[in-house]
């Protein structure tokens, strides 16, 4: 194996890396983004009330399409 090739392999390895290690980061970086997006979403919802015990308000949900 000549130089020009080892040169060609560990040029094509190192790159593989970096794509992988930036892969990584920009998972990373997405997966952050929807926490704080969940986390916004969830502080922004205001609180539920619970029904009333005497009420069947709400009892049976029809989801037919």
């Amino acid at each position: 194996m000549d130089l020009s090739s080892v040169g060609a392999i560990l040029t094509a390895k190192t790159q593989q890396q970096t794509l992988e290690t930036v892969n990584v980061n920009l998972l990373k970086q997405s997966q952050d983004q929807q926490e704080k997006t969940i986390g916004k979403l969830l502080d922004s919802v205001a609180s539920a009330q619970a029904p009333d015990p005497e009420s069947s308000l709400g009892q049976n949900v029809d989801i037919r399409v």
